[in-house]
Order: structure tokens, then C-alpha cells, then sequence
């Protein structure tokens, strides 16, 4: 509407762009958090294939894997795997993994893994970096309302801890499990969601 921008205003307007959309985030995870403990969360159960939802969201998401220089390796089923579930919901929970392996991985690169266990009618995925990996103590309280470790202010400031705690909500509301797993400091974690086959 107000023409071409020039060139000395494209960073800064860019800028401003990012701190939006951040804040456009954090007031969502205060949104789910009210709406969770209200019991006023409202889920859209259809059946659908994790295997397609996985690719769109590693899709969407892998610029800004590039961008900061990770490489990003996807082995993701080469069957459909069907669970039900609300889409919206469960598309959200993975891009809130990826997001967390990118923001807390300096370098390295991100395994996005998806199976399914036939035997217990499960599937799994996982969301596994060489990040700044977690410590053991923390590990127990990183799915608790505004929990974060507590180096994480130096990679991510507008955290609010409350991502992960929105996706356990999320996944037990569909009768799945959400976890961590990391060897410590300095050796990246993994991140696991279980949810039923249908």
C-alpha cells in the first residue's frame, strides 16, 4: 500500500515481524493454559494420517532449520500410520518440538523419526537434536507450568515455559504420553510422543 520499502527499513521492520509473531505465541500458550484449567479446551477428533501431518510440519518448519545452518534428516513412515486425534492440536505439539530443537541446538542437526508398534497399537514419534541437551534434575519438571532448565534464557529469552506443559495437556487429552530423554549437558536430547493407532 505505501510502495516499495527501502532498503535501511527491511531489517528492522523484519525484526519487528519476529517479535510479533513470538508474542503472537506466547499469548496462545496463555490462552491454552486458561483454557486447559477451565476445562474449556475443545478438541476436533477425526481420523488422519500422523505420517502426512509430520512431512507438512517438517516442511513448513525446515527454512528455519536452514536458515540456522542445522541439516534436518526425516524418516518418516513409508506407510500411513492413522491415529485419531484433533489435527490442529497434534500439528501444534510437533511444531512446538521442532521449534524447541531449533532454538536449542547451536549446531549439529535435527532426526525427526516416526513408527508404529502394530503389537500395542501405538505410534511413536520422535524429535531427537544434538542440542544443549537437559539436565537429569531438570528433566522431571520440564512438563510443569512455566518450567524451563536453567541456561535456556540464553538461547530462547521469550520463553515461557509453558509450551511443553501445553503439549502434555494436549497429548493426554488424546490418551497419549509426551517425554524426554538426554544424557545431560552439551549432548541433545530427544523428545517422544506416543499416541493410539487406530
Amino acid at each position: 500500500d505505501y510502495g516499495e520499502l527501502p532498503a535501511n527499513l527491511r531489517e528492522p521492520v523484519d525484526t519487528i515481524f519476529k517479535s510479533s509473531e513470538s508474542l503472537v505465541v506466547i499469548v496462545n500458550d496463555f490462552l491454552n493454559v486458561s483454557r486447559i484449567e477451565q476445562g474449556k479446551m475443545k478438541y476436533d477428533f477425526t481420523t488422519f494420517d500422523l505420517c502426512a501431518l509430520t512431512n507438512e510440519v517438517v516442511k513448513e518448519v525446515k527454512p528455519n532449520i536452514e536458515k540456522k545452518g542445522l541439516t534436518v534428516s526425516v524418516a518418516v513412515c513409508p506407510e500411513p500410520i492413522n491415529i485419531s486425534g484433533d489435527v490442529g492440536k497434534i500439528k501444534q505439539i510437533i511444531g512446538n518440538l521442532l521449534d524447541n530443537s531449533i532454538k536449542y541446538t547451536p549446531k549439529g542437526s535435527i532426526t525427526i523419526s516416526l513408527d508404529s508398534d502394530k503389537t500395542n497399537h501405538k505410534a511413536v514419534l520422535s524429535v531427537k537434536d544434538t542440542g544443549v541437551g537437559i539436565r537429569p534434575e531438570t528433566i522431571p519438571h520440564l512438563f510443569q507450568k512455566f518450567s524451563r532448565a536453567e541456561d535456556a534464557a540464553k538461547f530462547n529469552v521469550l520463553g515461557t515455559g509453558l509450551g511443553l506443559y501445553v503439549a502434555k495437556e494436549m497429548i493426554k487429552a488424546h490418551g497419549g504420553r509426551i517425554w524426554v530423554e538426554s544424557f545431560g549437558e552439551g549432548k541433545g536430547s530427544t523428545f517422544f510422543v506416543e499416541l493410539q493407532l487406530v
